[in-house]
C-alpha cells in the first residue's frame, strides 16, 4: 500500500485529511490495492456493490451491455477518479453497469461502512470523507447531465458538435485530444460508428473541423449577417 500512498493522499476523496489520518482510514477499511489487466472486468453488472473503488492508476470505462452484447459507454474513469459510491450507498439496488479496464490499472476498494458507521478513532475524518463524497457525486451528476445534452440532439452532427464544444470549453482551446477511439466515441454518443465516421468526414469537408486520430481542431467562421451583406 505504501507505494501508492502519494496517489491516494492526493485523491479528492481524501481532500483536507492529513496523511496520518488517511493511513488510519485505510487501515480500518482494510483497503488493499488490486491490479487489473486490459480487458479485465473490475466490476460486473447485476452484482451487489458495497465498496467504493478509488482509481490509483490506469484507465477504465463504465459500460452498459444489453442482452445481445451491444455496448454503450457511459463514462471513462482514470487516475484520481472514484466509482461505485452511489450503488454502495444503496446495496440492494443492483448496478446495471460494468466497469472494464482498458489499460493496466490499480484500484483500492473502501468499505462504505467506514464512511457511514461512526468509528471513534477517525470520527472527525469521517465527516470530511462524507463532505468530499457529496461534492464528488454532485460533480458526476453535472457530467451526466452534459452527456444527456449531447445524446439528446437529433442528428449525429449535432451530437458531435455538442460534444466537441464541451471539449473545447474543458480544454479552453479549440484544439484538443479526446479520450476515445472512434468506436468508443460512437458508443458514448449512442450513434453508429460508420455513420459517425462519414459525418466527421463531411464536417471536415465543410470546414467545421480538422482532425487526425483523436486530435481535433474546431474551425471558426466569421459569417456576416444579412444586414452586413446588403450594405
Amino acid at each position: 500500500m505504501q507505494r501508492y500512498f502519494e496517489d491516494i493522499k492526493h485523491n479528492d476523496l481524501f481532500s483536507g485529511i492529513c496523511a496520518e489520518n488517511i493511513g488510519k482510514i485505510l487501515e480500518y477499511c482494510k483497503a488493499e490495492p488490486c491490479s487489473f489487466n486490459e480487458g479485465d472486468y473490475i466490476f460486473r453488472s447485476h452484482n451487489e456493490l458495497n465498496k467504493i473503488a478509488v482509481f490509483i492508476d490506469g484507465k477504465a470505462q463504465i459500460i452498459n451491455e444489453d442482452f445481445w452484447g451491444n455496448v454503450t459507454i457511459l463514462s471513462d474513469v482514470g487516475k484520481g477518479d472514484i466509482f461505485g459510491e452511489a450503488h454502495s450507498l444503496l446495496p440492494y439496488d443492483m448496478p446495471m453497469v460494468s466497469v472494464v479496464s482498458v489499460a493496466p490499472s490499480t484500484v483500492i476498494f473502501l468499505d462504505i461502512e467506514c464512511i457511514q458507521t461512526p468509528i471513534p478513532e477517525i470520527v472527525d475524518c469521517q465527516g470530511r470523507l462524507r463532505s468530499n463524497l457529496l461534492r464528488i457525486m454532485a460533480r458526476k451528476i453535472i457530467d451526466h447531465m452534459r452527456k444527456i445534452e449531447h445524446i439528446s440532439r437529433r442528428s449525429t452532427r449535432q451530437k458531435l458538435l455538442s460534444y466537441f464544444t464541451e471539449q473545447m470549453n474543458t480544454h479552453q482551446s479549440p484544439s484538443f485530444d479526446i479520450p476515445f477511439t472512434r468506436q468508443q466515441l460512437a458508443d458514448y454518443l449512442s450513434v453508429d460508428r460508420s455513420a459517425m465516421s462519414n459525418e466527421l468526414s463531411k464536417m471536415q469537408k465543410d470546414g467545421l473541423i480538422r482532425y487526425n486520430l483523436n486530435h481535433f481542431e474546431l474551425i471558426s467562421h466569421n459569417i456576416m449577417s444579412e444586414e452586413e451583406c446588403v450594405s
